[in-house]
């Protein structure tokens, strides 16, 4: 898509920005019946797939040429919209039954397009039966890696989006509540009482497990799933079908050899809370075009080929709606079809997801929690313990004031 560049808010040239470059026919489509019924052009810059906008978002605006569109997750939204930098896309989301997990005072900042649920695969042919306790999950992890050379397990640490997402969803898991309070007064609570004795128990349970795991520090989703393609590891917790998608076209012969898996539980637990990404578009305020930028958020939300720009990544990518996973257009896609254990997976669990920016009081926006994960807080706090030698006392010592020093 081309177009002149836009000097004024009224510009007819809609700069948008993506990483979804492997959806880029679908969005071509989308964007060709936009143009043919509004006086507008939308020029794409697609920015590497798996990677954060953030570094191009910069360079834009460092050469006066902000984009007018950002594809992004809804923690990124709300950190955009705090510092002032977001025009509402309010009729995007309303009337609709879209999520809405950026809305302040009123008015929508974010309009969710998919959600992408953390995951875990396994090797079913080395696993005895599907763990699900955390007992069950290390007496296993023990038994493969002794038995055969590979390790049982991957606990990854340090600063990346992966680690950072692993080491929540284990705490989540314990019932640990790290935050409360409403969004303008949020408070750490994850060294108080209870959230204290269950936090030191489920770093005591990490610490345990990266027995059995290679040295997974600085790894991403990349590299988990490498080590799971070349068999040096028996289950990863990753994002969605992310894991098959990529081995399929690699290794098609692993594949019927892995099977999908919540993250492990604590006995006697409930699978109550569920970490999603949350990704979608926001409209930047400082754009060029912001008027049309809302125009096309809209059209795109309600456009007849949404579903196949969701399932242009299936497996990784779910509809952002309970309602939409029976949709025909869902059911009929032949990688699902293929994978219903999957499906069955996300649908059965559909109402513990929650993203990590909903953790304030009822649900509402934390930015403190979005600045944590940000900066992989989480992430860091395992490699304290696995390669610094932090006791897990310790490590909960160091998180919570980690996590205090965002507050200011």
């Amino acid at each position: 898509m081309g177009g002149s560049k836009g000097g004024s808010k009224n510009s007819k040239t809609i700069k948008y920005l993506s990483d979804r470059g492997d959806s880029k026919d679908i969005i071509d489509q989308i964007i060709s019946e936009f143009e043919n019924k509004h006086d507008y052009t939308v020029d794409v810059t697609y920015t590497s797939k798996g990677t954060s906008t953030d570094q191009q978002l910069q360079k834009m605006k460092a050469a006066g040429n902000p984009p007018d569109i950002v594809f992004d997750t809804s923690s990124d939204a709300y950190r955009y919209q705090r510092n002032g930098n977001l025009a509402p896309v309010t009729d995007a989301v309303k009337g609709t039954d879209l999520p809405d997990p950026v809305n302040v005072d009123g008015d929508s900042y974010f309009a969710a397009t998919m959600v992408e649920p953390l995951m875990g695969w396994y090797r079913n042919d080395l696993y005895n039966k599907q763990p699900a306790t955390w007992e069950e999950w290390q007496s296993e992890a023990k038994r493969v890696t002794n038995q055969n050379d590979i390790n049982g397990y991957v606990v990854q640490s340090g600063q990346t989006n992966n680690a950072a997402t692993q080491i929540t969803q284990y705490q989540w898991q314990n019932d640990v509540s790290i935050y409360g309070g409403p969004s303008d007064d949020i408070k750490v609570t994850i060294d108080k009482g209870q959230n204290r004795k269950r936090a030191v128990e489920t770093y005591r349970w990490i610490k345990q497990m990266a027995e059995y795991s290679p040295n997974a520090s600085g790894w991403e989703w990349g590299d988990a799933i490498s080590a799971l393609q070349q068999e040096n590891a028996a289950a990863i917790m990753s994002v969605g079908g992310l894991p098959i998608l990529n081995i399929e076209s690699n290794r098609p012969d692993l594949v019927k050899k892995l099977s999908p898996t919540a993250f492990p539980l604590p006995n006697g637990k409930k699978q109550d809370k569920w970490w999603a990404y949350m990704e979608g578009h926001v409209v930047w305020k400082h754009g060029n075009a912001t008027d049309g930028a809302k125009k096309f958020v809209n059209f795109f939300s309600k456009s007849d080929k949404f579903l196949d720009f969701v399932l242009s990544a299936p497996l990784f990518q779910f509809p952002p709606t309970k309602k939409m996973l029976d949709n025909k257009t869902v059911k009929n896609n032949e990688m699902i079809q293929k994978h219903q254990p999957v499906m069955d997976l996300v649908r059965e669990n559909w109402d513990a997801f929650s993203s990590i920016l909903a953790t304030g009081k009822n649900g509402q926006p934390n930015i403190v929690a979005a600045n944590a994960y940000g900066q992989q807080v989480f992430g860091q706090s395992a490699e304290q313990m696995i390669v610094g030698g932090k006791s897990p006392q310790k490590t909960v010592d160091w998180v919570a004031k980690k996590l205090r020093s965002l507050q200011k």
